[in-house]
């Protein structure tokens, strides 16, 4: 007997030299899968979490023997990823991702209804996205890069240093070990140990990787797809930016409240809002808006910005300027309806970031918004 698991792949052995035959009758009504689990679970009594590997609920096994495959992570596994999941968005650890040179908006690419479902029904089974919000959730949506392959693509070599996590979209899979010890001489990857298989009209979106995004490690298998295909890949860095953002947006969420154009938004609304908005930076000196100007976007200033505000008053012989750092907005002013102009000049007084969202990117989500209450019968207000 053994077990089969995916992506870093671990290969745990049973040689069973007899059967006792003398006591049948306890194994009476139980399912092969039952006998198989506890065959399993006794052979990883003095296993560690961290030796079992990943942990990849796979129900597209092809069929042949006695093949046990881990259905649920073991107690164990959910704990020592939930501990390495928190570890990674405590405050230092964020920190440090936060000053890593990699533009997270650089990956936002449109996704349509049915391929966001895809992605949530692949993502569900994963411990690492069980408390993700759900603003975060259409972070996630937006960073994951579709990638196409071709018949004969390696997606994934042996050995190499894994940094994304894939969901098959539609596609055939094959996955390939190197036996420890052993050369792959003739250049196929190995053994064939799995196949993926994805598709749209069945609704199959296996994944694999997922350990990427907690650490960089070689990866114990290679991927080869057989026939072309679509693929879905999330960074690490991008999942860990989504995962810092998480404390940034609660404050940013604080900020939007105080403005009046959303005073009268409910906090799922709020966090939906949050949620779209982007990120921009400017250089010193650098001017984000103009007095007057037709605009249709609000700005909120991110930790370490600092712009002046330039406001001329008709009468008075100097303008009146102001300084904005922290927590403060500004541009609230153009997201009336009809067009609207913008009441100051802002300059950046040093490399100054910003959350933004336009007014399009307002309406359009609180009317995603509207369509999903409607259909769950929970209509609520939305202004």
């Amino acid at each position: 007997q053994y077990e089969l698991r995916t992506d870093d792949i671990t290969m745990i052995c049973m040689f069973i030299e007899s059967i006792d035959t003398a006591r049948p009758q306890m194994y009476e009504g139980m399912s092969t899968r039952v006998l198989d689990k506890k065959a399993i679970m006794a052979s990883k009594k003095n296993l560690t979490a961290a030796e079992e590997g990943d942990d990849t609920d796979d129900k597209l096994l092809p069929a042949g023997g006695n093949r046990p495959v881990r259905h649920h992570v073991s107690k164990e596994k959910t704990k020592a990823i939930e501990q390495m999941r928190r570890r990674m968005i405590a405050e230092r650890d964020m920190s440090d991702v936060q000053n890593e040179d990699f533009d997270i908006t650089t990956l936002y690419t449109e996704k349509s209804e049915s391929e966001k479902a895809s992605i949530a029904e692949a993502i569900r089974a994963s411990v690492m996205f069980q408390n993700i919000t759900d603003s975060q959730k259409e972070m996630i949506f937006k960073v994951v890069e579709p990638i196409s392959v071709k018949k004969g693509d390696w997606v994934i070599k042996q050995g190499s240093v894994g940094d994304r996590f894939y969901i098959v979209d539609h596609g055939k899979f094959e996955v390939r070990i190197v036996p420890e010890g052993e050369e792959d001489k003739d250049g196929s990857g190995g053994n064939v140990v799995h196949v993926y298989v994805g598709s749209r009209e069945t609704h199959a979106h296996p994944s694999f990787g997922e350990l990427a995004l907690m650490y960089s490690a070689p990866r114990a298998a290679s991927i080869i797809a057989q026939t072309d295909g679509q693929l879905w890949g999330l960074h690490r860095y991008a999942f860990r930016k989504v995962l810092a953002e998480q404390s940034e947006r609660k404050g940013l969420m604080k900020v939007l409240k105080k403005m009046a154009a959303f005073k009268t938004l409910d906090k799922e609304d709020i966090e939906n809002i949050a949620g779209s908005m982007e990120e921009a930076t400017y250089g010193r000196g650098e001017k984000i808006v103009e007095q007057g100007a037709v605009g249709d976007t609000v700005y909120v200033i991110c930790h370490g910005g600092h712009v002046e505000r330039t406001e001329a008053v008709e009468g008075e012989a100097e303008p009146k300027k102001t300084e904005l750092k922290h927590d403060k907005y500004f541009g609230e002013e153009v997201l009336g309806p009809g067009e609207n102009t913008y009441a100051a000049t802002v300059t950046s007084l040093s490399n100054t970031t910003c959350w933004k969202i336009d007014k399009m990117t307002v309406k359009r989500t609180l009317g995603k918004l509207r369509m999903k209450r409607r259909a769950s019968g929970t209509m609520g207000t939305v202004a």
